[in-house]
């Protein structure tokens, strides 16, 4: 039995895996401008519930996975930096938390390549060794299998920064400091900005305090032409990104998961046919396609993380 938990910048989502088999998962809303601590303390107090609903006890628990929003030292089990995201995290010590409360090792690592690992044991990557992953939510997540191993690099951030890297010359200011981020220019949290900053919004659809792509792409679908404006341009942004990665990293496939897979069906074709034109693939066409379980692929990633490195930090 392994406790799985995904800390997202909007949701935590916490779960309880017996083979590879999610027994019962629940989720909070994430702030992650207040002390690290506190969420830790959130999380602790939610495993507890979650072991009292499901009868379990602390002694059947084999071990924690843990996905991440930042730069992870997985083999330390230690966050290296973060992005205006639980920035205090840096100094928390997660495998003396996990040895206290629960007697368990615990296992850390990027929350991209988390959610890679579970699409690649459990869902869409199954059947591939060479595999893109891009997470569209509160910001733009990466990573990359090669050859059938997580690519992690010297300092732990090869592959994981694909939301910044640059799709326009002097664009927006990222939070990460670069310009013309793929984040910085189309990603959740930068989306409000660019409809409110636009001399059409007051006569838009588009209304609300919660500006999301959700809503952004159903507006666009009802002919608003700020939203198919803002929509296509999302669009071109994230598909420029994937082009970057397919020159890069040379993949067989790219899924694309996150929160913004409700609108699949507008995605990859766009994403697909920028490709066919812009990719330079003499072999052939990489395979474009979304996850097969966006809902579980990170809590089996990490349930999958803590069962193959069971022995490492005991």
């Amino acid at each position: 039995m392994i406790v799985a938990i995904d800390i997202g910048g909007t949701f935590v989502k916490i779960g309880l895996v017996k083979e590879a088999k999610i027994i019962c998962k629940t989720f909070f809303e994430s702030i992650s401008n207040i002390e690290f601590s506190q969420t830790m303390s959130l999380i602790e107090n939610t495993i507890d519930d979650i072991l009292l609903k499901s009868n379990t006890s602390k002694r059947e628990l084999k071990g924690i996975g843990i996905g991440f929003p930042g730069i992870v030292d997985s083999i330390n089990m230690k966050v290296l930096s973060t992005n205006k995201k639980y920035d205090d995290s840096i100094s928390f010590n997660f495998t003396e938390w996990a040895k206290l409360k629960y007697n368990v090792p615990v296992f850390l690592e990027n929350d991209a390549r988390v959610a890679l690992i579970g699409e690649w044991k459990y869902g869409a990557g199954k059947e591939y060794q060479n595999i893109v992953m891009i997470t569209l939510g509160t910001g733009v997540g990466s990573a990359v299998l090669m050859d059938n191993r997580i690519l992690l690099g010297k300092h732990f951030q090869a592959g994981n920064l694909g939301g910044h890297f640059t799709v326009k010359m002097n664009g927006a200011k990222c939070t990460c400091g670069n310009l013309g981020c793929v984040e910085a220019e189309a990603s959740t949290w930068k989306l409000s900005q660019l409809l409110t900053s636009d001399s059409r919004y007051p006569k838009s659809n588009i209304k609300g305090s919660n500006l999301d792509f959700e809503s952004l792409f159903k507006c666009a679908a009802q002919g608003d032409t700020l939203s198919k404006d803002i929509r296509d341009y999302c669009l071109e942004v994230w598909s420029a990104g994937i082009i970057n990665h397919i020159h890069a990293f040379d993949p067989e496939i790219v899924i694309i998961g996150g929160g913004i897979t409700k609108s699949a069906n507008t995605i990859i074709p766009f994403v697909k046919n920028k490709i066919k034109k812009h990719a330079w693939t003499p072999w052939g066409e990489v395979k474009i396609i979304k996850s097969e379980i966006p809902n579980r692929s990170a809590l089996l990633g990490a349930y999958h993380l803590v069962g193959n490195n069971k022995n490492k930090n005991e």
